[in-house]
């Protein structure tokens, strides 16, 4: 059986495996076209900011036609 593609809440309320126990984690959330989408995440990659797997793999948007990557980030409060 096929599971339900999760909402974004579900997916942000998710526990995040290997999450450094003293750091909060800040999420990046890029909505778009697949080509869009995958752009920004090259761009992000060459610049430096994030790996290109370090990225969710594209999810299912609620916009028909739209896909959704996140990134997680951590920072110390």
């Amino acid at each position: 059986m096929i599971p339900t593609p999760k909402s974004v809440p579900e997916l942000l309320r998710e526990e995040i495996p290997d999450a450094p126990a003293d750091k909060k984690p800040v999420r990046l959330l890029l909505c778009g076209t697949p080509k869009g989408v995958n752009w920004i995440v090259d761009i992000l990659q060459i610049l430096g900011f994030a790996k290109i797997d370090e990225w969710s793999p594209p999810l299912p948007s609620p916009i028909s036609g739209e896909i959704m990557r996140i990134l997680t980030r951590y920072f110390a409060e």
